[in-house]
């Protein structure tokens, strides 16, 4: 699974983590070329490059967010948000988790401001993602049946007004 952790520079680290392994109280994440370990003790969260090592860490809030001890990351889990710090009309990010149900357009296509875009089912209800912008659909990252998580980005347009 990809991760992107974004700083609010917009700046961001790309990690691919292969395979979370639990052994005897720690969880082994194995990523690229290498191996890093987390566990807890007396109620805090320690981590180690090496086994040997180990370093205090600081908690991650609801899984969203890290923070090392220069910068705050936000994290997000499959697509890399590029709208989410900009608040540009044209980056339709998710707000909550939920579920791809129908795409009503297509990439290329011309969107006027408030048409739908997709259909999402989130909290048992459907919503319409509508245009925050005039223009054309530059990008359509997701697909029907697919699972999203909040901060998403589903769709870009590129907007007429530039």
């Amino acid at each position: 699974m990809r991760y992107y952790f974004v700083d609010q520079d917009r700046k961001d680290i790309v990690v691919d983590l292969n395979k979370v392994e639990a052994i005897n109280g720690t969880t082994k994440f194995t990523f690229q070329d290498q191996t890093f370990l987390a566990r807890r003790l007396a109620g805090k969260l320690f981590g180690s490059w090496d086994g040997k090592k180990w370093f205090k860490m600081t908690q991650l809030s609801a899984g969203e967010t890290v923070v090392s001890n220069t910068m705050t990351y936000k994290m997000y889990r499959g697509f890399k948000p590029s709208g989410l710090f900009t608040g540009g009309a044209g980056a339709l990010v998710t707000q909550m988790p939920g579920k791809v149900v129908k795409l009503m357009v297509k990439v290329g296509d011309k969107v006027e401001k408030g048409q739908t875009i997709l259909i999402l089912e989130a909290m048992k209800m459907e919503n319409e993602i509508k245009a925050g912008a005039s223009g054309v659909l530059k990008s359509l990252l997701v697909q029907p049946g697919q699972a999203l998580e909040q901060g998403v980005l589903m769709a870009e347009i590129e907007t007429s007004e530039a």
